[in-house]
């Protein structure tokens, strides 16, 4: 019997709605027979590919094709469609003569590697000097009636080598994409925030209609930043807060990457100074050479979210096979394939794994996919539809380090997780699961997300004494044994005060469960 203490004292106050994801064990008080299991997603068939008609994706002969989902999709009420706002990176620039691509406003092009000029003119029309460009980092906008099937429009707000006719918006780093409701002033509804390699620093954007987009009253950065990189933003609605997650590197022999954090209470600031919470440890080093011979683990991107009781990560673990090779023609840092992993948070910043042998959530694709070297970036949260969570997110034929650049594609594709089903509580034979003590909302009911397809389970309730209540014994509970998402055990004969606690006790014979929700 495995029992667990809980930092916080007396029953835990449900609310009426609430649902419990119970991979988070801050609410269980004991486990027999119990293992957790990460639930693989299941992937759409469908892959968004660079068009080699859009030079602004696809660099040309001899170059990389590079789409990545450091940025934001969400389905638009307001427009009833669903939207994407993606990230493209061009390849040419100083160092590759196969071209010299013209974005006026957007991209600075250099005749060599010092330079920050824009044909000559070193500052903006606001009097900001570039810092730094030529990479190419593009915000580019795709829509879709279904989810499935995109569309990248021709926008034409921008010219590229002297057309309009593409899909570019802006040129952030990744775009978290909001859409403020609140807002008064209808030409600001639509608010962005992300890393301009431009000026380096995280800038807000805002826009009436989530395409055309405006800086000019936000001309500093709301956070200052020297390092590129994801900036994932997601909106925490239970604290009223905005949370940051983002990748800077440790200033040792290795220079690790690490997921660091801050906060504000508005998308303008003030953003806390960020912190590291969620590091490589000893065992994710074994883990990298137990699984890949790699020589560490690194934290890449991590992709976060409130959902329910818990915040719930996508975290892009990097496994370093082979160090950068000195000298060699377009080398990255470091060489190894990226897994994605769960991760969960009571808080948003104490992060936990899912497991400890750190399995695949979104898992590589095998043989020849086209997703099989890399999941390296997903969008900043899911879209929830239903019964049904879609995560979007970039895939890649090739490894971190690959050094041939048309061997560089990167694709965007779909994952799906049925409702609350991210980990399991499973029995493989049987399994007992005990809550701590609760404050049940009065009446309702109680519903149980479970698979007992293979066997089947039961619940019991009990007082504060231990004793199970009257009609809600282990041995008066029609057991389920069929997969039921809505299972429900209604709660209005519960013989107890209003305040009295009740712990619940779950029995599995050969079955998973997954969450449990206060109807």
């Amino acid at each position: 019997m495995n029992a667990r203490t809980d930092p916080s004292s007396g029953p835990y106050q449900l609310r009426k709605g609430e649902t419990v994801l119970l991979l988070d064990e801050t609410l269980i008080e004991e486990e027999e027979g119990i293992s957790r299991a990460v639930q693989p997603c299941s992937k759409t068939p469908f892959v968004m590919e660079p068009d080699e008609d859009k030079l602004w994706e696809y660099c040309g002969p001899g170059m990389s094709k590079r789409i990545h989902l450091y940025g934001t999709v969400l389905y638009d009420e307001l427009v009833g469609k669903y939207r994407m706002w993606y990230f493209g990176r061009m390849g040419p620039h100083w160092r590759v003569p196969a071209g010299n691509y013209q974005v006026p406003g957007l991209y600075i092009p250099r005749s060599d590697e010092r330079p920050f000029h824009c044909n000559g003119v070193t500052a903006d029309g606001y009097g900001r000097r570039f810092v730094d460009n030529d990479r190419g980092d593009l915000t580019l906008y795709a829509e879709s009636d279904d989810g499935v099937n995109w569309v990248k429009p021709e926008l034409g707000i921008f010219t590229f080598n002297g057309s309009s006719a593409n899909n570019i918006i802006w040129d952030l780093h990744g775009a978290s994409v909001f859409i403020d409701r609140a807002e008064e002033d209808a030409d600001k509804r639509y608010k962005a925030i992300g890393f301009c390699r431009r000026y380096r620093g995280i800038f807000l954007l805002t826009s009436p209609d989530g395409i055309h987009w405006d800086d000019s009253g936000h001309l500093e950065p709301v956070v200052r930043r020297s390092n590129e990189g994801t900036f994932n933003v997601t909106f925490d609605r239970a604290a009223n807060l905005y949370r940051a997650y983002s990748i800077q590197r440790f200033d040792d022999r290795h220079k690790r990457r690490v997921i660091c954090y801050s906060e504000s209470p508005a998308l303008t600031g003030p953003w806390k100074d960020s912190y590291p919470v969620l590091e490589p440890g000893s065992w994710d080093d074994e883990v990298a050479y137990r699984r890949y011979g790699a020589l560490r683990a690194e934290f890449h991107n991590l992709s976060a979210f409130r959902y329910g009781n818990v915040h719930l990560g996508l975290l892009g673990v990097l496994y370093v096979t082979a160090e950068q090779i000195p000298g060699e023609k377009n080398q990255i840092p470091c060489d190894g394939p990226i897994d994605a992993q769960f991760v969960y948070s009571r808080d948003g910043i104490n992060w936990q794994h899912a497991d400890r042998d750190r399995t695949a959530a979104l898992p590589r694709g095998e043989g020849e996919a086209w997703d099989r070297g890399m999941i390296i970036g997903t969008a900043k949260e899911p879209v929830v539809d239903g019964d049904e969570l879609h995560w979007y997110y970039t895939g890649c034929e090739h490894t971190h380090g690959e050094i041939e650049m048309e061997k560089r594609v990167k694709r965007l594709g779909r994952a799906t997780w049925r409702r609350d089903r991210f980990v399991a509580l499973a029995a493989a034979s049987e399994g007992m699961v005990a809550t701590k003590p609760l404050i049940l909302p009065p009446g309702g009911a109680l519903e149980v997300n479970a698979d007992a397809a293979g066997g089947q389970l039961r619940v019991e309730l009990t007082g504060p004494d231990g004793r199970a209540l009257e009609g809600f014994s282990r041995e008066e509970c029609t057991p389920l044994q069929t997969d039921d998402m809505h299972w429900r055990i209604p709660l209005q004969k519960i013989p107890t005060g209003a305040n009295d606690p009740v712990r619940i006790r779950f029995y599995l014979e050969r079955s998973r469960l997954y969450s449990l929700t206060f109807c």
